[in-house]
């Protein structure tokens, strides 16, 4: 039984068909990688699923809600939950105040903001435990912006977390890392398929044939082939579009 389901979803931009009729599935515990090169189309079904652009026909459901119609913030409240291709956090703020306002901001009291966070000991909690889950309970006190990268990656994945999603929807969460944050990335991300399932956009394929139990390949907005990880790594049109003749494991 899957959790969420995409049916048909088209996007078109004037004459563009960005997106044709694509459909998926992510199964409830799973890691789904979409991969494909470069202008396949998956910016744009991801921003499709997350809300930032309406589709011209198709459907999007997670666990039984129909996405559809839904804006970005009734999809995270309906589970849905993304972390950006490009990391999106408090610069100038501490590790533990960007993660006291992710927790804030979920708790449904707006009025709290004119509370200090730091004596609130629920909220205090929760943010340890994100930054624990992250691996950056040594980084409490740190600004953000001062974080390497790849920690500041591992800060966007737990701000993502404090939504408690039932689908983590990861945009290239390897970009711009080196084989070390890569490897903490791909340990991190592992771990988070206890309690959720996962929606994985990658282009390192080395972390995605490790991680993955189903993959997606798009190509011109459409979906070329789905399958387990022997199947796509085997699939002669996959090497050809997108793997290389090489190698299986070299990234786009």
């Amino acid at each position: 039984m899957s959790l969420f389901v995409v049916q048909g979803l088209v996007k078109r931009f004037g004459a563009l068909l960005a997106t044709n009729h694509v459909s998926l599935e992510v199964r409830p515990g799973e890691i789904h990688a979409l991969i494909g090169p470069n202008g396949a189309g998956k910016s744009t079904l991801v921003n499709l699923i997350s809300g930032l652009h309406a589709p011209d026909a198709g459907r999007i459901e997670l666990d039984g809600t129909d996405l559809t119609p839904l804006p970005m913030d009734a999809r995270i409240r309906a589970g849905l939950s993304r972390c950006f291709q490009i990391t999106s956090i408090f610069p100038k703020a501490t590790v533990l105040d960007n993660l006291l306002l992710a927790v804030q901001a979920q708790s449904g009291s707006s009025l709290r903001f004119l509370a200090d966070r730091r004596r609130d000991l629920a909220l205090a909690e929760a943010a340890r435990a994100l930054a624990a889950r992250v691996g950056l309970a040594h980084a409490l006190q740190r600004i953000a912006g001062t974080l390497p990268h790849g920690a500041q990656r591992q800060l966007d994945v737990a701000l993502a977390l404090a939504a408690r999603p039932k689908l983590l929807l990861l945009d290239e969460p390897m970009a711009g890392m080196g084989p070390e944050d890569s490897e903490r990335m791909t340990e991190l991300i592992h771990t988070l398929r206890q309690d959720m399932a996962i929606l994985l956009i990658e282009h390192d394929m080395k972390a995605v044939f490790a991680l993955a139990d189903r993959i997606t390949v798009l190509v011109y907005g459409q979906v070329l082939v789905s399958g387990d990880v022997e199947t796509i790594r085997n699939h002669p049109q996959v090497q050809a579009v997108y793997l290389g003749t090489e190698t299986t494991e070299a990234a786009v």
